[in-house]
């Protein structure tokens, strides 16, 4: 009985007819673009908000947030090499403060929820984003970045085909944060705020 569940509940996920096409405003950052091999590793501080225009996020989720995106990139930096985090200002040489946005429209639940009543027959889509903006600061220069990447998400029946061609819903928002957080690293590697 457990296996024939399993077999429903997979075809059912398999044939949503859900497919996400990537905008690629950030190109993926390979390896050796991020990281970073010092001899004596930069310390690094960071404190990040979060941004977002739903009415419903409150004080205890938007600090939610902004620990995850935090975590987030100090994931990116310890993965670099490049960098010792620190718990405060004080001790850095580098300090970040880092913003993330959220684009979410939740007028889109509406249409998908359509979507589904009507089992893929009436199309939707909505788009998902990433966008970051953070300063970075070392001996007194400030140096701004502004990353954004999005992806289109179409519910529709047909797509079950165009599914084996594009990005992985389920992780195509994870991915392109992923990618987010590494291309900034990358880009304060090139400014020198991550060399020795």
């Amino acid at each position: 009985m457990k296996i024939l569940g399993t077999l429903v509940v997979a075809s059912l996920v398999m044939t949503s007819g859900c497919a996400a096409f990537k905008a690629n405003n950030l190109p993926p950052v390979d390896k050796a673009s991020y990281q970073v091999a010092n001899q004596e590793k930069v310390k690094v501080f960071s404190r990040w908000s979060f941004s977002t225009q739903n009415s419903m996020a409150n004080a205890q989720s938007r600090a939610a947030a902004s620990a995850v995106h935090k975590t987030h990139f100090e994931q990116a930096l310890r993965a670099s090499g490049c960098c010792d985090v620190v718990e405060g200002p004080e001790q850095a040489d580098v300090v970040v403060d880092g913003v993330a946005i959220d684009e979410f429209n939740s007028a889109a639940t509406v249409p998908a929820m359509i979507t589904g009543f009507t089992f893929g027959v009436i199309p939707s889509w909505a788009k998902a984003t990433v966008h970051i903006k953070a300063t970075a600061t070392m001996d007194g220069d400030q140096h701004k970045y502004d990353l954004s990447d999005s992806a289109t998400m179409v519910m529709w029946l047909p797509m079950v085909l165009a599914m084996p061609f594009t990005d992985n819903v389920m992780t195509v928002e994870k991915n392109m944060a992923d990618n987010a957080y590494k291309t900034l690293i990358a880009r304060m590697k090139n400014d020198g705020l991550l060399t020795n």
